[in-house]
């Protein structure tokens, strides 16, 4: 069975890697994991926390659904690091092959020239006095006889030396092929053991899955049976969204109607002055770069309408992306920009409105904030630190990005979300 999931996991989890495997490109591919792995090792942590604090919760359950995820990911990237280092193997074995022969044919070549030298060396020897150049040229009858046999020396000489210059070039060729060959064998133990690594990691990755899917399944099961309390935590989630998105959704509307009064303008569209337009298309062009609002953190709930997790036949909705974090976490600054509002949420601490000329970033689920109103933001800048609840310790923060009164997904505005 274990066998089957996997295969099947294959077949249908290959996008991800699909650029990987059509540039083989190594270097890319130990970068992403690299960043997988990090993603692992917090929500390690978070799930460790979870597991001491004895915490079974819906969040619980998305954390752990993301590092199963993250795991998958990291499972493909070592079966493409195997077959990477698979076709590097049988590469390097054709070329050692090929070379090979080459040598064998070069060797060939120089037995059969020194053969030659030698034969001509002998021969010249002894017959040295007869070929005297003197002797042999003074006895020639006619003077077109010496000029032949001047010739005759001169392109045997000539032959004699382009003999030994290919004895040399062919010694040349077999001697760089012996040096190419010795160092394609030590590329190829070196892919060979990295191979070996790859199958051993992929094996043991493969082992953990099974252990995470299982406790993922358990979990599951237990959430399920607290479906009356879990209806009523979504009622609770979807209440403090709603309000939330509608205190936004005035602040924006007063933001616009007080910047087209400064500018007398009566239209719908937000009067921007130069500088504010200036941020706003700085603030597009950024789309896809913008840091995350938190140093370390997973993404545990995405933006729009969403499946939930435990509850059957039950959607919800997100207006950001909940950002899974470290309690105490400092909250920082996608954009530069100015504090439009800080909003007091009860039972849900406080949230910052940062206003990029047209564009809006909201960070909420703040324990404490350190700016004011008014005040210019840079980018990266602290502005708060992360609400952790003091039942389950899960330190949550939620992320918007409006544009005007437009809500935009966030994943796709911050750097490599998923």
């Amino acid at each position: 069975m274990r066998q089957c999931n996997v295969l099947v996991f294959f077949l249908l989890a290959t996008c991800s890697f699909k650029s990987f495997s059509q540039s083989g490109d190594k270097e890319a591919l130990q970068d992403k994991k690299a960043k997988i792995q990090k993603e692992i090792n917090l929500t390690n942590t978070l799930l460790q926390k979870a597991n001491k604090e004895k915490t079974q919760s819906v969040t619980t359950l998305n954390t752990l659904n993301k590092q199963i995820q993250s795991r998958k990911d990291i499972i493909q990237a070592l079966d493409l690091e195997v077959k990477m280092a698979s076709a590097q193997i049988r590469n390097l074995k054709q070329q050692i092959q090929e070379t090979q022969q080459s040598i064998v044919t070069q060797q060939e070549l120089l037995d059969t020239l020194k053969s030659e030298y030698a034969l001509m060396i002998r021969h010249a020897y002894f017959n040295r006095n007869a070929y005297d150049r003197l002797a042999f040229l003074f006895s020639s009858k006619s003077y077109n006889q010496a000029f032949k046999r001047l010739r005759y020396l001169q392109e045997y000489s000539q032959f004699r030396q382009k003999q030994v210059e290919e004895i040399k070039q062919v010694e040349k060729t077999l001697s760089d092929e012996l040096l190419y060959i010795k160092r394609q064998k030590v590329l190829l133990t070196v892919a060979k053991n990295e191979k070996m690594q790859s199958l051993e990691s992929f094996q043991i990755e493969i082992s953990i899955l099974d252990n995470e899917q299982s406790s993922q399944k358990a979990l599951l099961s237990n959430l399920r049976k607290k479906e009356k309390r879990l209806k009523k935590e979504l009622q609770t989630k979807q209440r403090l969204a709603k309000d939330l998105e509608k205190q936004i959704r005035e602040i924006i509307a007063e933001e616009i109607r007080l910047t087209k009064a400064k500018a007398g303008k009566y239209n719908d569209v937000l009067a921007l002055t130069p500088e504010e337009q200036e941020l706003a298309d700085n603030f597009s062009s950024n789309k896809g770069k913008l840091p995350w609002p938190v140093e370390r953190g997973v993404i545990i709930e995405r933006f729009g309408v969403q499946p939930h997790p435990v509850l059957k036949g039950i959607e919800t909705f997100n207006n950001g992306v909940k950002i899974s974090t470290e309690e105490g976490a400092i909250i920082r600054s996608v954009f530069e920009g100015v504090v439009s509002r800080i909003i007091n949420i009860p039972g849900a601490g406080k949230a910052v409105i940062i206003s990029h000329g047209d564009y809006f970033s909201v960070y909420s689920n703040l324990l404490d904030v350190f700016v004011k109103r008014g005040q210019s933001i840079l980018l990266k800048e602290k502005i708060g630190v992360v609400l952790t609840k003091t039942n389950t310790k899960e330190s949550i923060t939620e992320l918007q990005i409006w544009k005007g009164s437009e809500k935009m997904d966030p994943s796709s505005w911050i750097f490599q979300a998923y």
